[in-house]
């Protein structure tokens, strides 16, 4: 997997955490909620990069979600005091585990170089993609 992968999944998890927080945050402060909306956005606009780049569905939404639930659980501790039941650590280390399997399961071509950005299959018109016939 490239860095410029792992760095972009990278981004797209602290920006959905980052929401998330806020997102709890704003039950005491409405404040928070242009926040949630712009980070989400973000979050979600970041993950459909990754998909640009080829990386398989779901290798890269099961590595957005479980790491995005692992850590919101471990920073509602720290941030807001909030605790982790015995069940909800188990949850986590299973969480961790199945992410693995994901991982150890996907294959790291999946039809897309690095740089091409284009979907496989036909192109659709109005899609700002250009079919190369060879």
């Amino acid at each position: 997997m490239s860095p410029r992968r792992i760095l972009l999944l990278m981004g797209a998890i602290v920006a959905e955490v980052a929401a998330t927080l806020m997102l709890r945050a704003s039950v005491a402060d409405p404040i928070w909620i242009p926040g949630v909306v712009v980070l989400y956005a973000a979050a979600f606009f970041i993950l459909g990069l990754t998909q640009r780049l080829g990386m398989p569905l779901g290798a890269v939404y099961a590595t957005w979600s479980a790491s995005g639930v692992a850590l919101v659980a471990v920073l509602g501790v720290v941030f807001f005091g909030e605790l982790l039941s015995i069940g909800a650590i188990i949850g986590i280390a299973v969480i961790i585990i199945g992410v693995i399997l994901v991982e150890s399961g996907s294959s790291d071509d999946s039809g897309t170089p690095d740089d091409a950005g284009t979907p496989d299959g036909p192109v659709a018109p109005g899609s700002g993609y250009t079919e190369v016939t060879e």
